[in-house]
């Protein structure tokens, strides 16, 4: 079974278990981990929590997927989540300061290395005023 295009990780594992005709109780009885219970279905079906590598290797197991599958999805959703919040902030930094989204970009840069600069300095005379 393929992710469907638009799926994050916990939609993507919800359409698998209900595409198999599982309930959250099967599932949970299907992993057979300690510490494993409803509460961590849901939680990883709304990407609130990830499952571990025995809960992978047991969901590989019950989907016929292989986990290196499972956990390359799972690393897809979490660096395009990475990337969307970043994205969001620059946009509406950019919309803020009234630039480009490039421009931000730069500033943002410029800022940064200012910063850097003034820690620096201040570390420097810190160090050597003792």
């Amino acid at each position: 079974m393929k992710k469907e295009k638009g799926l994050d990780f916990g939609q993507w594992l919800y359409y698998l278990r209900k595409n198999k005709g599982y309930t959250e109780q099967e599932l949970v009885d299907k992993i057979k981990l300690p510490g494993v219970q409803i509460k961590n279905i849901k939680k990883w079906e709304r990407d609130l929590e990830y499952p571990d590598l025995d809960a992978i290797y047991k969901l590989s197991e019950i989907y016929q997927i292989s986990s290196a599958k499972i956990l390359h999805i799972k690393e897809q959703t979490l660096k395009e989540g990475i990337e969307g919040i970043h994205k969001w902030i620059i946009r509406w930094l950019s919309y803020l300061i009234g630039f480009s989204i490039y421009g931000t970009i730069w500033f943002c840069r410029v800022i940064l290395f200012i910063i850097l600069v003034v820690v620096t300095i201040w570390f420097y005379n810190i160090a050597f005023s003792i």
